[in-house]
């Protein structure tokens, strides 16, 4: 019995993941389309954008976002980073207010069309998108850094 758990465990772990995103790297990823920005604050234009999808109810996620609030400050002009957020803005406002710079901005993806789109079925989980849309990594922002970035140009 313990050893069918054990399988079933990996097995659902294997197709949860594959089912988690509906982008590869280096394929074009869908075009966000953000019905509205925290405090109208659109992030500034960079050569890389790192999409962070978020929900509140996830502590892993408010972490991450931290962990996006220092790597902007070490990437500068280099990368903008778009949380996205399928819940009401009334909801996360106050949780996320303080994160909003110039390079960082929480969008609103109310219907889910976005969160559809990139086939998000965990937070957190993120995409780092070149100049031309294509997806150069994805995974958890704990885990992209710097040198990543660098890589990614």
């Amino acid at each position: 019995m313990k050893k069918l758990l054990l399988a079933l465990a990996a097995l659902w772990a294997t197709t949860s993941t594959v089912s988690a995103q509906n982008i590869a790297l280096d394929e074009r990823a869908p075009e966000l389309r953000i019905q509205s920005w925290l405090d109208s604050r659109e992030p500034a234009p960079a050569p890389l954008t790192y999409v962070e999808f978020f929900h509140s109810s996830n502590q892993s996620s408010l972490a991450s976002v931290e962990r996006l609030q220092k790597l902007s400050a070490q990437c500068g002009d280099r990368l903008r980073i778009v949380v996205l957020v399928h819940e009401p803005q009334e909801k996360v406002a106050r949780l996320l207010a303080p994160f909003v710079s110039e390079r960082l901005g929480v969008g609103f993806d109310p219907t889910g069309r976005n969160f559809a789109a990139y086939g998000v079925a965990y937070v957190p989980f993120g995409v780092l998108l070149g100049a031309r849309n294509r997806a150069l990594w994805m995974g958890n922002a704990q885990q992209l850094t710097p040198a990543i970035i660098d890589r990614s140009k």
